[in-house]
């Protein structure tokens, strides 16, 4: 995207969402001032969704962009951090699973339930984008460290970490952990660390450099990536970028 001038002002990757044109991963170019950018935006991506940088995204509200979701995204350096990953035991009832060999349909209850309407990603994602998850389709192969958690005792999946082989270099793009969950019942409440720890250590592993996930404003779930030794990067936030209100 470019000024008056010729001049870049910011970058983005065109793609669709449900329909919606959207700007992917908009940042702001060397130089440009956000308040330069965010004005060239609001008139060359009228009806366009954006992901933007927290600097960009704030100068687009306050020229009448409209907030969808706010969010960080975050890395662990693995075998290069201060925390490198170690093996974890599971409980006796709890046994783990190749991901890539589960039916979708078998992790639907755990996964409806995990997002209930209190919860700050209830309505981002719906069980389509679960299968489209889990067969590749909506962000790439999954990688051999992504687990379903199954209960021996009840034959039923309670708790899944789904990681992909996204294409980039991290710290912002590269390996990515799209979806962890659990069933929110007290008897699983260590489940969801447990099933982190152990995709975290399988990665590490398999040598990947480094893994990255994004967390939406407001989930306590931060504090627990933050333990394990993940480092906040970015801060994003989805925006709709409406008519001006005139023409409305």
């Amino acid at each position: 995207m470019r000024g008056t001038a010729n001049e870049p002002l910011a970058y983005y990757e065109a793609e669709f969402r449900d329909g919606v044109r959207w700007a992917e991963d908009l940042r702001l170019a060397d130089g440009a001032k956000p308040s330069d950018a965010a004005e060239r935006v609001m008139v060359a991506l009228v009806g366009w969704g954006v992901t933007a940088q927290a600097a960009l995204a704030s100068q687009l509200v306050g020229l009448g962009a409209r907030a969808v979701r706010e969010f960080d995204t975050y890395t662990h350096a693995l075998a290069a951090s201060p925390q490198p990953p170690e093996p974890v035991r599971l409980p006796d009832n709890l046994a783990p699973l190749p991901a890539s060999a589960v039916d979708p349909g078998k992790l639907r209850a755990a996964y409806e339930a995990a997002y209930p309407a209190r919860h700050p990603d209830h309505g981002m994602s719906t069980f389509k984008d679960l299968k489209a998850l889990m067969d590749g389709t909506l962000m790439g192969p999954l990688l051999p460290a992504s687990t379903v958690l199954v209960d021996t005792e009840r034959d039923s999946c309670v708790a899944a970490a789904l990681a992909h082989d996204c294409p980039g270099a991290p710290p912002l793009e590269g390996p990515w952990i799209s979806e962890i969950f659990r069933d929110p019942a007290p008897a699983y409440r260590t489940a969801g660390a447990l099933l982190l720890r152990r995709v975290l250590w399988l990665s590490a592993e398999a040598g990947l450099p480094a893994i990255g996930l994004s967390v939406t404003g407001g989930n306590h779930a931060a504090r627990l990536y933050e333990a394990v030794g993940f480092v906040r990067t970015e801060q994003w936030a989805d925006l709709h970028i409406g008519p001006p209100a005139a023409s409305r």
